[in-house]
């Protein structure tokens, strides 16, 4: 959290600094910065007239469940996020890192190793910036917990919804592997195997079980141009049939 001094006007960031995840570490300050930064309301002597702070300002930093927060909420955090990407992985040098190559574990292990960030930042970085059409699903026990799509990928009707079930097959392998990427490379999944608003394509898929967190990630690709099995003509899809889907 980041916090107020309780005599003077002065802040501080407060974490856990349990060593077994430096990663998580290093993005939670760095996101506490973003606040200090961009959020943090002035205090001056006079929030101390009475010996100490007579003012409400903590931040309470909340996990990523876009859904359940207010409007006012999900863009202060996603603020927070983007400060702390852009301050641990510049993205000129990020790129650099990635140019001309394929996802796969060892670019993932690469860059989180440079950055000293998660795996959950690095990918999370990578799908900001493509121009591939790609989005990452974060899940546990079947279920997304939230996900976000590459800007391409969301044009074409590609995005997560907290609480979408993972496909069986994909629960199946991720249930049958302890921990790490259930592959070095991205394998391919068939068409009918994961289903977005407008249907399903055929698609490469990167996954990591986190057993520390108790988490997977799945990383998918999508071809250049989307070919989609849907029981909707395409011709009828609107803005309102998105926004509609979307809600519910």
């Amino acid at each position: 959290m980041l916090r107020p001094h309780s005599k003077r006007p002065a802040w501080h960031i407060v974490y856990n600094d349990d060593p077994r995840y430096d990663g998580r570490n290093r993005f939670t300050m760095a996101h506490e910065l973003g606040h200090y930064q961009l959020h943090r309301p002035v205090l001056t002597e006079q929030n101390y007239r009475s010996g100490a702070l007579d003012t409400d300002t903590l931040f309470q930093c909340k996990p990523m469940q876009s859904n359940a927060w207010r409007e006012s909420e999900q863009q202060r955090e996603e603020e927070a996020d983007t400060f702390a990407s852009f301050l641990l992985m510049p993205i000129d040098d990020y790129r650099a890192q990635v140019s001309g190559q394929n996802m796969s574990a060892e670019m993932l292990d690469h860059v989180t190793d440079r950055y000293g960030v998660s795996l959950t930042a690095a990918a999370l970085k990578w799908i900001e910036f493509t121009d591939t059409r790609a989005a990452m699903v974060v899940s546990r026990d079947g279920f997304a917990l939230w996900g976000r799509a590459s800007k391409s990928a969301y044009k074409s009707g590609i995005f997560v919804r907290s609480g979408m079930a993972l496909p069986e097959l994909v629960t199946r392998e991720i249930d049958s592997s302890s921990r790490g990427f259930l592959s070095d490379t991205p394998v391919e999944r068939p068409k009918g195997v994961w289903f977005f608003s407008r249907g399903s394509e055929t698609l490469q898929e990167l996954t990591l079980r986190s057993e520390f967190l108790d988490i997977s990630i799945s990383i998918l690709q999508f071809q250049a141009t989307p070919f989609l099995t849907t029981d909707e003509d395409p011709s009828d899809w609107d803005t309102v049939d998105q926004f509609n889907r979307v809600s519910r």
